[in-house]
């Protein structure tokens, strides 16, 4: 969702229309914000105005949501504009093309319109504007009309009217019917003036945005030659809009295979696709394989030549090229080239893993930094911990980093040999070339090159295998 480099001139404007409850989805959370392949409804629709290379992108919202080019990162990128009250679809146009200044042509999205792109958006402000009409719309066929208004049209194929569900007659939506998407690009001087004295709809109390389709058909001729109302006839998938949660469900569903096939394309392998969950915003590099049961949220970017999975959870994660993680979750933590990660390992927030690492099964890592070529076997718990280069860590260690009442960082040189079982209780630093030995309890500063054993831990003699004193 990169922003288009495409300009389609300075007399563009889009309107993302925003404002609506989005009661329909039962949720605390307004209908926009929710994730559609980990992006948020709104967001998909703002981005398809901004990579159409528009001069503006305005979003028309509630008072309640103002901030939203703040909330969504978006500063710089698009204006919020507030609808207050909210008095229907026309109304909010009403809003976007004060605000749109001295624009001739004001491009509305709808705001729960997840699919759309700024190539569709360009080739409808390029058909708007070659045809002369005062009002083009963004249409498509579907196989049920379902809530949609039906694209009505002459015996010359020209559109007269746009009938709402609740007017129409059930026989003429069976079958492959075409559909009015609710996107359009409107002549700005034209729908400037129908508006100031567009009445409320009789039925629902607003200012409804299909009845300038009729204003225009009244009107006769555009501002050329051509019939007043014009049309785009997009792929079914772009029109899909979202009003529930079974709706949302469809269009992610919908959005993660595109996904997927947008990686394959680009030389990525995914072995049983529809067990693999990708969001929109993941990088993978080529010849990786992603096997089945994975799931890779927010920003993840997998280098080249990676093995994932399967059963791989990557959130915010970073891998270098040639690193494999088998059934294994890695949250907001980088991982340096030819590292093994798993089986069963789970590598939390704040880790920096270096190149060639092995971390074995049932490992758990909290905010770890491991340097080349650590091996940190089975079943331990590395947190708030530096490790040096080439540090052997055995089965069963773990830093007790918590004292009730903060945490405190455990500090292990390079080359390090950690025996099986060895509790290190921070703050503790461990030299370099020291070890410990097995079950041993480090509760104070252990020399480089030293051996410490026992509970608690204490040096050895390297000659005589006796304890100092």
């Amino acid at each position: 969702m990169a922003q288009g480099d495409e300009s389609i001139s300075t007399d563009v404007v889009v309107a993302v229309l925003a404002a609506g409850r989005g009661r329909r989805m039962r949720s605390g959370t307004p209908k926009h914000l929710h994730l559609i392949a980990g992006v948020p409804i709104v967001e998909r629709a703002i981005r398809a105005g901004i990579d159409s290379g528009a001069r503006e992108t305005l979003v028309v919202v509630s008072p309640n949501m103002k901030d939203i080019d703040q909330l969504l990162g978006l500063e710089g990128k698009c204006t919020p504009v507030v609808q207050e009250p909210a008095r229907g679809t026309a109304d909010a146009v009403r809003h976007a093309l004060y605000a749109a200044g001295d624009a001739t042509w004001l491009v509305s999205l709808l705001g729960d319109n997840p699919l759309l792109t700024g190539e569709v958006v360009r080739e409808l402000v390029a058909r708007a504007k070659a045809s002369g009409s005062l009002l083009t719309l963004l249409t498509s066929v579907l196989p049920d009309a379902a809530a949609y208004g039906r694209v009505e049209r002459d015996d010359q194929g020209r559109v007269t009217r746009i009938i709402e569900q609740k007017n129409d007659d059930p026989a003429s939506r069976t079958g492959p019917t075409e559909i009015n998407s609710g996107v359009m690009v409107l002549n700005a001087a034209w729908a400037r003036e129908e508006l100031s004295h567009m009445p409320l709809d009789p039925v629902t109390g607003e200012f409804l945005l299909t009845d300038l389709i009729d204003l225009a058909v009244r009107t006769g001729s555009g501002s050329g030659e051509s019939w007043p109302v014009d049309t785009v006839v997009a792929d079914d998938t772009v029109t899909l809009g979202v009003n529930d949660r079974l709706q949302l469900q469809e269009v992610d569903a919908i959005a993660r295979r595109i996904i997927r096939e947008r990686h394959v394309r680009n030389g990525v392998t995914i072995i049983g696709p529809d067990t693999v969950f990708i969001d929109e915003r993941v990088t993978i590099g080529e010849d990786t394989v992603i096997a089945p049961h994975s799931i890779l949220t927010g920003t993840t970017v997998i280098g080249r030549d990676c093995q994932v999975g399967p059963a791989a959870v990557l959130d915010n994660a970073q891998l270098a090229d040639g690193v494999t993680v088998e059934q294994s979750t890695i949250r907001n933590s980088t991982v340096g080239a030819g590292t093994h990660v798993g089986p069963y390992a789970h590598l939390r927030a704040g880790c920096q893993i270096g190149r060639d690492v092995h971390i074995g099964s049932y490992s758990e890592l909290k905010n770890a930094k491991l340097a080349d070529g650590v091996k940190c076997g089975h079943v331990s718990y590395l947190g708030d911990v530096t490790v040096g280069v080439s540090t052997n860590i055995g089965a069963g260690t773990i830093t007790a980093n918590y004292d009730g009442q903060q945490k405190h960082v455990t500090t292990i040189g390079d080359g390090v040999f950690v025996g099986c079982d060895t509790v290190l209780v921070a703050p503790v630093r461990l030299g370099d070339g020291s070890s410990t030995g097995a079950g041993a309890v480090v509760n104070r500063d252990v020399e480089a090159d030293s051996t410490v054993v026992g509970v608690p831990a204490r040096p050895i003699d390297k000659r005589e295998g006796r304890k100092r004193h």
